[in-house]
């Protein structure tokens, strides 16, 4: 499935409009009738929006050879929500910090109080250093 028609399966999916859609997102109803019609590919942040109200993960848009929606990763919830307030670049040095320590976690099972104690100490010292920069 193309991007557009991931789009149009998960809006027909969640009962919205073009328009509904549209609204949430902040962009008009003719980008997504584009997106959805004429191939036209979103800028990453609108990728990013399109995805969290659509319930799915970028990759999952963008990538045709996935054929079944993803949820978001704990991780990654965690980043768009660094995102929103930091903004891009904090966010992905976050994700790669983030990424690069997966595998002080690799065989074993984070309850999702720690994982999120995990990150936040990460972001908490990620920041400081930035300040103190």
């Amino acid at each position: 499935m193309t991007l557009g028609e991931k789009i149009l399966a998960e809006r027909g999916r969640l009962g919205l409009t073009q328009q509904a859609l549209a609204d949430r997102c902040g962009i008009t109803k003719r980008t997504v009738a584009s997106y959805e019609t004429d191939g036209r590919m979103p800028h990453a942040s609108t990728l990013r929006l399109l995805a969290r109200e659509l319930g799915c993960t970028t990759s999952y848009l963008i990538d045709d050879s996935i054929s079944e929606p993803q949820e978001p990763t704990d991780e990654e919830i965690y980043i768009a929500n660094v995102r929103e307030v930091y903004g891009d670049t904090t966010a992905n040095e976050i994700e790669g910090l983030i990424s690069r320590s997966a595998a002080l976690f690799a065989g074993g099972r984070l309850a999702q109080e720690a994982k999120d104690k995990y990150y936040q100490a990460l972001t908490n010292a990620y920041l400081a250093c930035q300040r103190e920069a």
